[in-house]
Formats: C-alpha cells, structure tokens, sequence
C-alpha cells in the first residue's frame, strides 16, 4: 500500500492495434458504467505484474505477460494509485466476461477510446502516450 491509499494495476493491452477496455458493470462502487482498462486492486504480498497479469485473466479469461510499468496517478477520488503496466497476450485466445466486473468487453483504437462514454480522458491519455513510446 502506497501512503495510505489502496495500489491498484491497470493493464494496457494491445492487440492489433487494438485496446482492451471494460465497461464496469452498473453495481460496481467504483466508477459504475465507465469504460476503462481492465485493473483491480494488488493483493497483499503481491507484486505488481503479479496483480495485473491475475486481474486480467479473472476479469477477461486471457493470459498475459507483464512487460513494464508505464505510469502511475491518482483515482478521482484519491483513495488508490493506480500503476499502468504494458502487458502482452500470450496467445491469440478469445476475450470473455469472465466474473462481474463488467458488462461489456471491447477492443478498441485510440480513435475509438476517445469516443467511448462514460470514459476517463486521463486513462487516454496515459495509453495514448504509452503507445507513442512503444
């Protein structure tokens, strides 16, 4: 934990050009009916890559590397520090809701992302801006 706020992954995953967003299901207490980057929270004495390569295969079904951290920020409201990490599918495996975190799974481009509603432009801009320094 991070000076008293939660850590939280979010995973930057590309395929063909392509970006893997969630919208979070209406019950969720965080950001209810927001598209975003699939994320979750790091568990104790788990790593990082560790956390986000868990979160994506219990919240999409897909298996993935952890290639590097990109960038880290505050949530909205300031109660986590969500850590950005690049991560890479390890096989061509279909995407699935695979619990209920979300209500819809969608590959999508920067265009895209940027016209998904509700969307945290933040988000954007951190995986417009990991993608330029690929």
């Amino acid at each position: 934990m991070t000076r008293g706020k939660i850590d939280v992954v979010a995973a930057i995953l590309e395929r063909d050009g392509r970006f893997l967003f969630g919208k979070r299901s209406a019950h969720k207490r965080s950001a209810p009916g927001y598209w975003c980057p699939i994320s979750g929270r790091v568990e104790e004495g788990e790593s990082q890559a560790d956390a986000v390569v868990r979160e994506v295969l219990e919240e999409t079904g897909l298996a993935v590397r952890a290639r590097c951290k990109v960038a880290e920020c505050d949530t909205h409201d300031g109660t986590a520090l969500i850590h950005w990490w690049r991560v890479d599918p390890l096989d061509g495996a279909p995407v699935r809701l695979a619990n209920d975190e979300h209500s819809e799974l969608a590959w999508v481009s920067l265009t895209e992302m940027k016209a998904l509603a509700p969307v945290f432009l933040e988000d954007v801009e951190i995986i417009e801006r990991s993608a330029a320094g690929q």
